[in-house]
């Protein structure tokens, strides 16, 4: 089968940090109700649209995995990058509509502000997957023909489950916190909650002496850095994505201030293992089989078939420094 051709529209990929990569035994995706036959039938000649919201670890993860099965399709791949602007993501879109694609797999830049992209693309004719950030408008049935992605409320509450015996053993039944958050989007608010919410299901009160945006790993540092300076009885800090996470081990550095927080990649990995360090736990997604959940169901769609869900939330994977196995695994993978 010939290989995919891609095609780039708007700018390049940029260093930002939103979300993460990882790695996990294969997730569940929609089934079909029947006549899968069909769907092998219409793959080799789908031409795919991919829409990335920045270029962090997270997409280059939603990029391998949709290239994989392309790939194996013989499938034509078209990919932008919006970096979270809907103006950016308009004009990707336009393209891809001229291009006459099959399917399109968007991660809304903005809830309200993507909608009239997102009704072009459904007026086209065309399917639409949302993978991320599908909140809301993004994620109705009346604007995108299905939804798969992680999970965003387990994300926090897994780190905090594991933060709170950690807490519990280290501080007692009382912690301040410093957050870092990424706030602009409803999926982070929701990761900053099953945080929270962890900690006070396990009995502990929480001071949050801060909570400040910092998602970029740039600005994190430094948020982190002044944090600490201004309250350096702080007890821990938890971040909502992986700018933020890495920011905070940087920033803190020497500290001693245990550290925890949302996303997986190789630095981050490498943090949670460093004998010497401060990251105790993160919680990341699975990037992989998000898109290939994301893939099955528009080849169900196209084959004219019924999804069993329209919408899918997928689980993540926790990291722990006291379980070093899982960790050593992602590196290894």
């Amino acid at each position: 089968m010939r290989k995919p051709k891609f095609i780039k529209y708007g700018t390049a990929l940029v260093a930002l940090s939103f979300a993460l990569v990882g790695c996990s035994a294969p997730a569940p995706t929609p089934a079909a109700t029947e006549e899968t036959a069909e769907v092998s039938q219409v793959s080799d000649s789908l031409k795919i649209g991919l829409i990335m919201l920045i270029g962090d670890s997270y997409y280059q993860g939603i990029l391998e995995g949709l290239t994989e099965v392309a790939d194996a399709d013989g499938a034509e791949l078209i990919t932008a990058t919006s970096n979270a602007d809907p103006a950016q993501e308009a004009a990707a879109i336009a393209n891809m509509i001229q291009a006459e694609v099959d399917v399109i797999f968007m991660e809304p830049a903005a809830e309200e502000a993507s909608l009239a992209s997102m009704k072009l693309i459904r007026d086209a004719g065309i399917v639409l997957i949302c993978y991320g950030n599908c909140t809301g408008a993004t994620a109705d049935p009346a604007n995108v023909d299905g939804s798969i992605q992680s999970d965003n409320t387990a994300l926090g509450t897994a780190t905090g489950d594991a933060a709170a015996i950690y807490i519990l053993d280290n501080f007692g039944d009382s912690v301040s916190v410093a957050l870092l958050n990424c706030d602009t989007w409803l999926t982070c608010k929701m990761r900053k909650d099953g945080f929270l919410q962890a900690l006070e299901a396990a009995g502990i009160t929480v001071d949050i002496v801060s909570d400040q945006e910092a998602y970029v790993i740039d600005k994190a540092v430094s948020v982190a850095a002044n944090i600490l300076t201004a309250n350096p009885g702080v007890d821990i800090f938890w971040s909502a994505n992986e700018g933020g996470t890495a920011g905070l081990v940087i920033g803190t550095e020497g500290s001693g201030k245990p550290v925890f927080g949302t996303d997986i990649s190789t630095q981050i990995a490498e943090f949670v293992l460093d004998p010497e360090g401060m990251m105790q736990v993160t919680t990341g997604q699975d990037p992989v089989n998000t898109i290939k959940g994301a893939y099955e169901m528009a080849k169900r769609l196209i084959a004219g078939e019924t999804l069993a869900e329209h919408s899918v939330e997928l689980p993540g994977i926790v990291y722990d420094r006291s379980s070093p196995a899982t960790t050593e695994a992602f590196l290894a993978g």
